[in-house]
């Protein structure tokens, strides 16, 4: 992909989003929170870079936008826990957030169009005898803090929840049996059961779609993120991206 950048358009084009800084008067920082323990989506690698779905998207995005507006954009990733995200979004520390987040009424922020389909499913150990989302009533379950993963959790009948902030700790843990399960994205899940260590049950126990959000109320930066958005979805890189990370595009009609 290629970068157009236009000086003399650079006036035009000031960045009013909160949290936004230039780099110099033709680059525009988006900072952009992560929490990169939710491969595919974003994990690091051993280097310590950020990488996965979400990082390759956000590459697209400094494309798209740069094309657009004639300045070269940037978009900052910002390793953080995921339930600190909507925190440092309120706080003004980042403009969007990025996490395999999946729409929740409860959370009191802009949420862009969807970019990716998904589910909440259930993992449990290969040797485990549960096979059935019914399987689940009464049992011990573990599912990410603040995520949407956390409350399908809490539908389960008798069950009992527990939430842990990085979903590596949560596999770690059920590695060890001391959950009968996780509760986690279908992208996650595929990524783990790759290792042979772990079974996914069929039936899911919520669908849903993954967005970007921003602080309530800063629709500007979400105008921003529907644009690339759009292109995006429309675009080979999309079809390419969802394959080479085993993740669900979007249905369309």
């Amino acid at each position: 992909m290629k970068k157009i950048i236009k000086l003399g358009m650079a006036a035009l084009t000031a960045l009013t989003m909160a949290g936004c800084s230039s780099e110099s008067e033709d680059v525009k920082t988006i900072t952009v929170g992560i929490s990169p323990d939710y491969a595919p989506y974003e994990s690091e690698n051993k280097k310590g870079d950020i990488v996965g779905f979400d990082p390759d998207m956000m590459k697209c995005f400094e494309e798209y936008l740069s094309d657009e507006e004639g300045v070269t954009y940037k978009l900052e990733m910002k390793k953080m826990d995921f339930d600190n995200i909507i925190t440092q979004l309120q706080g003004d520390q980042i403009d969007v957030g990025i996490s395999g987040f999946t729409y929740d009424s409860k959370r009191k922020v802009e949420w862009s169009d969807p970019y990716l389909g998904s589910s909440q499913v259930a993992v449990v150990p290969n040797d485990s005898e549960i096979a059935s989302v019914s399987d689940l009533e009464g049992k011990s379950l573990v599912a990410q803090t603040g995520a949407t993963g956390e409350t399908a959790a809490k539908e389960v009948k008798d069950a009992k929840v527990t939430g842990l902030k990085n979903v590596q700790d949560i596999m770690n843990a059920l590695s060890a049996n001391q959950y009968d399960a996780a509760i986690v994205d279908l992208g996650v899940a595929k990524n783990y059961v790759k290792s042979g260590e772990f079974k996914m049950l069929d039936e899911s126990l919520m669908d849903e779609q993954n967005y970007i959000i921003a602080k309530k109320g800063n629709t500007d930066v979400i105008d921003k993120m529907n644009t690339c958005i759009k292109k995006f979805l429309a675009s080979d890189d999309y079809v390419k991206l969802c394959k080479k990370y085993g993740l669900s595009p979007l249905e369309t009609k």
